[in-house]
């Protein structure tokens, strides 16, 4: 519980302090310095797991401290003494205090939790700093859980989504996300019954994807298949608006250079290639746009495997006519249209498969990269 983690963080000799001392109010709150703040904040978030201690009054005190923590951080002009600030507030263990009873506090108390998470990790950034937090949320293996599983919370899954996206700053710390397997946390998300959530978990998701696509693309090439496994069951997702999302994200990963080797495991795969190529029939114009953005990678691609080399030549005037219906509706983008074609073209030419064929993967197929992305059709 909540009160149980709070309580095992306070030293067995640390004694609270009284409630005379707590009291706030916010004149006296204006006049304090910034570590003042930090001590008011560590303070009443011991008392809020203290028995026989006024919850109520330990809980405004939080939201005053939080706040006065906030307008200090948000004036500061010394580099230094913000620096100062950031050290007492890890040094007192507050980040993780503050996530362990955001669910309990008053909503303008949450909406302060989550600024003060994403200011402390801007000042650990602009400060030279990132070592001592990416070290603490290191260290503190609860914190990173604790987000994502409050990602899930229909009460305050949007501060927790904004906490969690607050940490793709740091690489090492997506990398410490991606290890707990925050993909498919954030996948089972996504298909989430509340809407809400599931849009803010889609986000988080295209954020700790896209922001480092170094660290993120060398995970997915070593987690392949458990990856494609789970993601792919949004592709085929009966939510519109999530089919549509997870294409669009799936294009932008395997369009982009960082991705290559991920892309060329990809589109050796025919039974991703039957995937799309089944979406291209879908009812909705918008789906079907998006589908062609990869199956057109699998196209264009110069190095097929032999399945889906098969796949295709066998499906080819198929696939010719579904294409040549795309290209005839009104609204096409100058950009799809082009791809459409070219894509068309390639379809013509393509020969059967030989009996024998050595596989190779270049990490050059200029002409995948040649068809670019286009924009979204509204």
């Amino acid at each position: 519980s909540s009160s149980h983690f709070v309580r095992n963080l306070l030293p067995s000799s640390e004694t609270p302090p009284s409630p005379r001392a707590m009291q706030l109010d916010h004149c006296c709150a204006d006049a304090m310095p910034p570590h003042e703040f930090c001590r008011r904040l560590f303070d009443s978030m011991s008392l809020l797991a203290t028995a026989g201690w006024s919850e109520e009054t330990a809980k405004h005190d939080v939201h005053t401290s939080l706040h006065g923590v906030l307008r200090w951080l948000d004036a500061a002009a010394d580099e230094s003494r913000a620096r100062q600030v950031l050290i007492q507030l890890l040094r007192d263990d507050l980040p993780a205090r503050l996530i362990n009873w955001l669910p309990e506090l008053d909503f303008e108390a949450q909406k302060d939790v989550a600024r003060l998470f994403g200011a402390i990790l801007k000042l650990a950034s602009s400060s030279g700093s990132e070592r001592d937090i990416v070290e603490y949320i290191r260290n503190h293996n609860r914190i990173l859980e604790e987000l994502l599983d409050g990602c899930g919370d229909p009460e305050v899954f949007l501060y927790f989504a904004q906490m969690l996206r607050s940490c793709t700053v740091y690489p090492k710390l997506v990398k410490l996300l991606l290890d707990k397997g925050a993909t498919s946390t954030l996948i089972d998300l996504a298909r989430h019954d509340n809407f809400d959530v599931s849009s803010e978990a889609f986000a988080s998701l295209r954020e700790l994807l896209l922001t480092h696509k170094v660290v993120s693309s060398a995970y997915i090439e070593d987690h392949f298949k458990a990856f494609f496994e789970t993601y792919n069951v949004l592709l085929q997702d009966e939510d519109y608006v999530t089919q549509r999302k997870t294409l669009r994200l799936l294009a932008e990963m395997l369009l982009d250079p960082s991705f290559m080797r991920v892309m060329n495991a990809y589109i050796a795969k025919v039974q991703y290639l039957q995937i799309h190529m089944n979406l291209l029939t879908d009812k909705s114009r918008c789906i079907r746009l998006e589908a062609f953005q990869l199956v057109k990678v699998f196209a264009a691609n110069p190095y097929k495997t032999r399945p889906v080399h098969h796949i295709l030549y066998k499906n080819k005037d198929r696939l010719q006519r579904v294409l040549m219906v795309l290209t005839d509706e009104d609204r096409m983008p100058e950009s799809a249209a082009s791809d459409i074609n070219a894509v068309i073209g390639l379809l013509q030419v393509l020969d059967p498969p030989p009996p024998e064929r050595t596989l190779r993967t270049s990490s050059s197929a200029m002409q995948v990269h040649a068809l670019a992305v286009s924009p979204p059709v509204r």
